[in-house]
């Protein structure tokens, strides 16, 4: 199987690991990733909400792009991206005078714009829980794990057209067919506080730090996200939230690929764990597991 690829900003740089444990898993399931040419950035959060116009004729030129290479869909990991470029497909499907308006940056799509799935889609709905349980060699048994999905990966329900918007299971269920156990908890869907990364950090303290303290309340061993913003965000300042509230949080922020990668019996080093900041390698040592 060919399908477009776009990796988007994040997984070529700060997120690399995520992208590398995409192509080991979807490589080891039969599927070759056609990685979108010359696309450009989304224009994510911050683009929308300072220019909806501009932000909606990059994601038509990155779609044009798509259907230039012949290619009816298209898949990418991050939900930013996945956000911009399927509500940029909608409004060029049911709005003529949007699509009018970005002709000039759609030179080369003709008819419908492709369709767009987010990597958790497309491997719950495309590839199926049977042929991911397939390759598995290193059963992840014993893992204590929660499903982080964010505020972005399954909506607005309108524009995600996939899972729960609230209490979603399509990882739970990836990680179940591992052999991981998944436990059921308060903030599987809930803000990190992503686009206040910059701008007001405080409040990234706060929505993160009741990420991590559900997921610790829930006896997780490791939380496990999909998203470039939510992993930066729940990795990378657990020590703020440390003096910012007081909640002493050790807590493994781990890409669902990269235990996918793991559970195919790639080595620890190859799934990119140890570009984690916070160390899952002792927890997955006394799981036998690295």
């Amino acid at each position: 199987m060919n399908i477009a690829y776009f990796p988007g900003c994040s997984l070529h740089a700060i997120s690399s690991e995520y992208d590398s444990s995409t192509r080991i898993v979807c490589g080891t399931l039969g599927v070759h990733l056609d990685e979108v040419d010359d696309w450009n950035c989304c224009g994510a959060t911050a683009g929308h909400s300072m220019d909806h116009e501009l932000t909606m004729r990059l994601n038509a030129r990155n779609l044009a792009q798509v259907a230039r290479m012949n290619r009816d869909s298209v898949v990418t990991p991050c939900p930013g991206c996945f956000n911009r470029l399927k509500n940029t497909a909608i409004g060029l499907t049911t709005l003529p005078g949007e699509r009018k308006k970005k002709e000039a940056s759609m030179e080369g799509m003709h008819g419908e714009p492709p369709k767009v799935m987010s990597l958790l889609q497309f491997l719950t709905q495309e590839i199926g829980l049977d042929r991911i349980a397939g390759p598995v060699k290193m059963p992840l048994n014993g893992l204590k794990l929660v499903a982080y999905y964010g505020c972005l990966t399954t909506r607005p329900a309108k524009v995600a057209e996939f899972d729960d918007p609230e209490q979603p299971v399509s990882m739970d269920r990836i990680l179940e067919v591992l052999g991981a156990k998944t436990a059921s908890w308060s903030h599987k869907a809930e803000c990190c506080g992503g686009p206040f990364a910059a701008s007001d950090t405080d409040i990234v303290l706060d929505l993160s730090g009741e990420v991590l303290e559900a997921a610790q309340s829930a006896g997780a061993e490791a939380l496990v996200v999909a998203c470039p913003m939510c992993q930066l965000n729940l990795d990378s300042r657990q020590g703020a939230i440390r003096n910012h509230q007081g909640l002493e949080a050790d807590l493994p922020i781990i890409y669902f690929t990269q235990l996918i990668a793991l559970a195919y019996g790639f080595s620890a080093r190859r799934a990119g764990l140890k570009r984690l900041l916070v160390d899952p390698l002792p927890i997955l040592r006394r799981k036998g597991l690295a």
